[in-house]
């Protein structure tokens, strides 16, 4: 099955220009166009554009995505380098998650603290 640029943007939930920017820093080597020139999207373009979100959302840089792919193209030879690099990304991406589950329970404590103002319990109607 193939897919417009629009149809992609909306499936994932980013926007047609994100969408084009990926394409255009040739991020998504299966891409291709058309005979009009317009992107065209089968699976294994959306599997390499859901790994590219993952990447992004994650914190990784559009160089070191680049420096992945050019890795993936180089072949299996390279896949220790690959590992290696995904597995600093996992442990980047770890600690952001615990930094974040940190800040959630002080948030989640504050709110709790405000709820006994808003709504007390015991007061009476």
């Amino acid at each position: 099955m193939s897919y417009s640029v629009k149809e992609v943007a909306e499936m994932f939930h980013i926007s047609p220009h994100t969408v084009r920017y990926y394409t255009d820093q040739n991020l998504i080597p299966s891409i291709i166009r058309d005979q009009n020139g317009r992107r065209v999207f089968d699976d294994t373009s959306l599997g390499w554009l859901r790994t590219i979100i993952a990447f992004r959302t994650a914190g990784m840089s559009i160089d070191m995505i680049r420096y992945y792919l050019d890795l993936y193209h180089q072949g299996e030879e390279t896949i220790p380098a690959r590992y290696q690099l995904l597995v600093e990304q996992q442990q980047l991406t770890q600690h952001k998650l615990d930094d974040l589950t940190h800040q959630l329970k002080v948030i989640n404590e504050k709110v709790q603290s405000y709820t006994g103002w808003i709504h007390p319990t015991g007061s009476s109607s």
